[in-house]
């Protein structure tokens, strides 16, 4: 079996969905088995899937996920395990180097049976796509969401140089303050479980006085940035501002826009080098991980030296 190009462990996020009010989309992406809750909250039955309202006013609804990995897709899988009723009838499938398209359907109708695993063979995957639009009609609800496929390895290029944000490699965090999660959870390895597992300023809050600051033992070269905002959607930060030491003071080194939702890569137009950075959350929200990567020029010199 191919790789689950949409697998959250591996970085796979829910952009965008035009309605989740029985269930949240984030929950397609899920590696465990669906559930069955058997409870029941304010908006009925509590489900472990994604399910829209029913009398969708337009003839479908859909939902954009960020793939883990920019690759070719060659199969569907869509689980409807405790869907018995509620399941959409017939889905869609597209996919884009985008999240607003321009979009390439790879699947058209393909019928969708109740409370169990359906399985459909992309007969045209064509060639890579980084995003995938699911299309159910014309509502209903949905447990799991899988592409398998092979990953374009010409268009996905890890950041260059090491993940530094790490405790192994001396890496320590401070906040300006710390009302929602801990700043600590910006630099964990693992997948972000909920919007409590990173770093959240109060709303309206000033953006020149909140931050969250990275620093090294010694001094570092950053080249990239991930911002990981993943589950954060409605608290997520528009953007983020990156600065570095000047002197006493700080210099801004550059302003970038996040997805809420979703990883953001950014890449520096020049290395950043020292041994601190501070990200700002603007105009307030926040985001699980800040996950930069570069050198450790302690040893990047020591191995100039030893090629001499």
């Amino acid at each position: 079996m191919n790789l689950n190009l949409l697998a959250r462990e591996l970085g796979a996020s829910v952009v965008d969905c035009s309605d989740e009010f029985f269930g949240a989309a984030d929950a397609l992406l899920l590696a465990a088995d669906p559930q069955r809750p058997g409870t029941y909250g304010l908006r009925g039955a509590d489900v472990d899937g994604w399910e829209s309202r029913r009398h969708n006013p337009a003839d479908h609804d859909w939902v954009v996920v960020r793939a883990a990995h920019p690759g070719r897709v060659d199969e569907i899988v869509l689980e409807t395990t405790g869907f018995r009723f509620n399941a959409p009838q017939h889905i869609g499938v597209d996919v884009a180097d985008a999240p607003d398209g321009p979009w390439r359907e790879i699947l058209s109708g393909a019928v969708v049976e109740p409370n169990c695993v359906n399985t459909y063979p992309v007969a045209d995957p064509g060639g890579s796509a980084a995003f995938v639009r699911l299309r159910m009609y014309p509502d209903g609800g949905v447990a799991r969401l899988r592409a398998h496929g092979v990953v374009d390895v010409e268009r996905s290029v890890p950041p260059a140089g090491i993940r530094l944000s790490d405790v192994r490699l001396g890496c320590r965090v401070r906040a300006s303050e710390g009302s929602f999660g801990s700043p600590w959870a910006v630099i964990s390895h693992a997948v972000p479980t909920s919007t409590h597992d990173g770093w959240e300023t109060p709303r309206r809050s000033r953006a020149d006085r909140h931050f969250v600051e990275l620093s090294w033992p010694d001094a570092v070269r950053l080249h990239a940035l991930e911002v990981v905002a993943s589950p954060f959607r409605g608290n997520c930060a528009a953007q983020i501002a990156v600065e570095v030491p000047d002197g006493p003071a700080w210099r801004e080194a550059g302003v970038f826009d996040i997805t809420p939702g979703a990883t953001s890569p950014v890449r520096f137009a020049s290395p950043l080098t020292g041994r601190r950075v501070r990200v700002r959350a603007l105009p307030d929200g926040g985001f699980s991980r800040l996950w930069f990567y570069g050198d450790r020029l302690s040893l990047a010199q020591t191995h100039v030296q030893e090629e001499q």
